[in-house]
């Protein structure tokens, strides 16, 4: 089967919606159709790569300490509020896709922030990530941008010429659409400084509409330096509810019309990339350019060693050594996005049979 034929199999593979978060239609219509082999096309053999930061890493407060919760947060250290973990959707998929670039001899790195960094370092400890650096940075918006000026700097992160957004919330619109009826959020419009109700616009939110500013580091940043430092870098996003970066390659009020929630005008991510997957879970998106990557390189092989077995263990090993949770039901248990494992898996053992690999 031609290349291109093939990575078009995969990419309906991954477009479908058990999860039910809205943006895929039961036909795979909706944003992000083609977009596979688009990000795939940034991997060619003849493509000039030297260096790769995959960002993931999505946490997930736990008591819904989103909106003035989050404002409370803020005034303690990270220790003090870290009430939750990083979810099962991101981590997986992203060691996955990182295997594959460093076996291709792609310079790769995992970049995160540090409430995130735990359950990263299980998924790559799980799955014997030796050749894959993990970068952390601080969620302190003044220690982070320290950070980010440091890392940028230094080799192998200054060399970077592709960014992969795997399940990294990003912040959402300046201006959103407010639903019927619902009062706007109570801000200073002098300074943009968020008023009673907790929540500004712009802010990142999670899948309930809840600003998580507090507990996610300013990943965008990175990529938005190193892009005004070099305009050749590409972006590449996955993601699977609207609020993931590179979400803003879609126009809002589409995300909007198609996110299934209440709060659905304050979910989009305005970070726009080169090309954005979107899949019924991110975690299948990866596996999807994972696949693609391989298949373009002809090195299927690549993918042998990451069976459903191995999944499977690696997603326990994630929950019961680093906490991880279920990024919708907000439990410490080895499933993704409400669904369980025999669930999830489905895809990864379908792209799978189509590479003509066992289970």
């Amino acid at each position: 089967m031609p290349h291109q034929q093939l990575i078009s199999e995969l990419e309906s593979i991954v477009r479908r919606d058990p999860a039910k978060r809205g943006l895929i239609a039961p036909d795979g219509e909706g944003p992000g159709r083609g977009e596979l082999a688009r990000a795939a096309s940034f991997f060619a053999p003849d493509f000039d790569i030297s260096g790769v930061g995959l960002i993931t890493g999505f946490f997930i407060p736990s008591n819904r300490q989103g909106d003035h919760e989050n404002e409370i947060a803020k005034q303690h250290t990270i220790l003090e509020c870290r009430n939750g973990h990083a979810e099962t959707d991101g981590p997986p998929g992203t060691v996955v896709l990182a295997d594959v670039l460093a076996n291709l001899r792609i310079p790769t790195s995992i970049i995160t922030d540090e409430l995130c960094e735990p359950v990263v370092l299980a998924a790559c400890n799980a799955a014997h990530l030796q050749a894959v650096k993990v970068l952390a940075s601080p969620i302190d918006r003044q220690r982070s941008a320290a950070w980010r000026t440091q890392v940028l700097s230094t080799t192998p992160i200054s060399q970077i010429t592709h960014f992969v957004a795997i399940e990294r919330v990003g912040p959402g619109y300046a201006h959103p659409e407010h639903a019927e009826n619902q009062p706007a959020p109570a801000t200073d419009q002098q300074n943009g400084q968020p008023g009673p109700s907790g929540w500004q616009p712009g802010h990142c939110c999670n899948m309930r509409g809840e600003s998580i500013d507090a507990f996610s580091a300013d990943l965008h940043l990175m990529i938005e330096s190193a892009k005004a430092r070099n305009p050749r870098v590409n972006v590449i996003g996955i993601g699977d509810g609207g609020n993931e970066v590179g979400m803003g390659r879609f126009p809002k009020e589409e995300l909007v019309s198609r996110i299934i929630s209440p709060n659905a005008h304050r979910i989009p991510c305005r970070i726009p990339a080169d090309a954005t997957i979107v899949a019924g879970v991110s975690n299948w998106g990866a596996y999807a350019l994972a696949a693609a990557i391989a298949v373009q390189h002809d090195r299927v092989d690549l993918l042998e060693r990451h069976s459903a077995a191995a999944q499977q263990q690696l997603l326990e090993r994630i929950v019961s050594e680093a906490g991880a949770v279920d990024g919708i039901t907000r439990r410490n248990e080895p499933t993704v996005d409400g669904l369980p494992f025999l669930t999830q898996i489905q895809p990864w053992i379908a792209i799978r049979k189509c590479l003509g690999l066992n289970p």
